[in-house]
């Protein structure tokens, strides 16, 4: 493909992911009553009711929350975008795998934000609203609560791409399955200490709930790693031979 045609896809492609932006989020603002709805339903059960302090407020937080809607659904062109820049400097082999890892990072992120959304922020609201006293109610501000919300999913949504991360260091030649196994317990300290900074609340539970999710997909890193490095041992006998 030569340079001007290439420069010809992009241009349309980023105009694509343009008019997707425009109409995701117009269509999100346009459902903004159903979203927030959606949004707050784990909430429901610990929190009567939101508020807005502000004759903007209400407003803002339907805009932010078009925002957000509109970033996860437009996801994938913007990682298949990244991919493209990155191509050039791709081999061919390598362009190939372009659409299986958009797909396999896009879904470790959405699975990483629903379970953050149906089974985190139930139990990490249980317990700061537990906190509450005969004295001190809780009131909670609709924007306060998208962002502590926005905030949790995009979180789990980047931790749970962890074994992308593995994977990608073991393809690029910077550690092996060797060197992963050699540093699992510092690696399995550095997820906890992860998993208390990402998550929200100070509670050991919720914190668990990241952290037991990351160990098992390290160790599908390391079993990944292992197959990886097996298939590169194969290929040099075959060159050899």
């Amino acid at each position: 493909m030569s340079k001007v045609v290439l420069g010809t896809f992009l241009e349309h492609l980023d105009e694509l992911r343009r008019r997707l932006w425009v109409s995701v989020v117009a269509l999100s603002v346009f459902y903004a009553d159903i979203l927030l709805d959606l949004a707050i339903g784990p909430a429901k059960t610990e929190i009567p009711a939101l508020y807005f302090f502000s004759p903007a407020d209400a407003f803002v937080v339907k805009i932010k929350l078009a925002l957000l809607s509109g970033l996860f659904v437009s996801s994938p062109v913007f990682l298949y975008q990244f991919w493209l820049f990155l191509s050039p400097a791709m081999h061919a082999h390598e362009k190939k795998a372009a659409l299986p890892f958009v797909g396999f990072t896009t879904g470790l992120f959405f699975s990483g934000a629903a379970f953050a959304f149906h089974f985190v922020l139930p139990s990490t609201l249980h317990f700061l609203v537990g906190m509450q006293t005969e004295w001190m109610r809780p009131m909670l501000s609709a924007s306060e609560y998208l962002s502590f919300l926005s905030f949790l999913l995009i979180s789990f949504g980047l931790a749970f791409n962890l074994p992308v991360f593995v994977l990608t260091l073991v393809w690029t030649g910077v550690v092996n399955a060797q060197m992963l196994n050699q540093f699992q317990r510092q690696v399995i300290v550095l997820i906890f200490i992860a998993a208390a900074v990402l998550t929200p609340g100070p509670d050991i539970a919720s914190q668990l709930m990241l952290a037991v999710p990351l160990l098992i997909l390290y160790e599908a890193s390391v079993l990944a790693a292992l197959g990886l490095d097996a298939l590169r041992r194969k290929k040099k006998k075959k060159v050899l031979v």
